[in-house]
């Protein structure tokens, strides 16, 4: 992004966004003004009229946030427990009954399991929504397993590394649990992984937007 046009960058080539903000020295300047806080100052500036959406600062728009980037779309998993695949939790259906709701499930002995959803295009990802499991028919409550959950993205199916979030848990019965981007990674995959056996996934709703 050429700052060189805004007075909050007057010093400044270009700004960068990636996690934190720098600037390149322009020309004739040896002594600017502190670099965070300009960069800092021109994203916030940047962002008063982008309610409810992110300011793309490559681009120099706005864009509207979406909750629907994962729906329906590709899934794969680590292993699965019995009929409890992946594809359920982008199905839309929101109830947390494992079996009567058909949430997502990886197998026994499975100590790294992981999902993963592929968005079929590229975006910057704000956050990860995850719901977990209820009570289910058989009165067990088992919603303690959703713990040490790692939210990454990639741009590829084998590069699904950049950290989005974490969610340390115990997970609780039906609970929503949103895991926040602050990086707002760019990429077209997103994976939830965990340490521990079993994890399942009642729905994931990936918010973003397309690149």
């Amino acid at each position: 992004m050429h700052c060189g046009i805004n007075a909050l960058c007057i010093a400044f080539d270009f700004c960068f966004l990636n996690g934190s903000h720098t600037c390149r020295l322009r020309s004739g300047h040896t002594v600017p003004s502190n670099t965070a806080t300009q960069c800092g100052l021109y994203e916030m500036t940047a962002k008063k009229d982008c309610s409810g959406g992110i300011f793309i600062t490559s681009q120099r728009i706005c864009k509207k946030i979406l909750s629907d980037l994962a729906l329906r779309k590709p899934t794969k998993q680590s292993s699965t427990f019995a009929i409890h695949t992946a594809e359920y939790a982008v199905d839309g259906n929101y109830g947390t009954d494992l079996m009567i709701d058909q949430c997502t499930s990886t197998d026994t002995n499975d100590i790294n399991p992981w999902w993963m959803v592929d968005l079929q295009t590229v975006c910057y990802i704000t956050s990860v929504r995850i719901v977990n499991r209820g009570p289910d028919s058989t009165g067990i409550d088992s919603s303690h397993r959703l713990r040490d959950v790692t939210v990454t993205v990639g741009l590829t199916e084998s590069t699904v590394n950049i950290v989005c979030g974490f969610f340390a848990g115990p997970g609780t019965l039906s609970q929503v649990v949103i895991i926040d981007c602050p990086t707002i990674p760019e990429g077209r995959f997103v994976k939830i992984s965990k340490t521990t056996e079993y994890l399942t996934l009642c729905e994931v709703d990936v918010f973003g937007v397309a690149v």
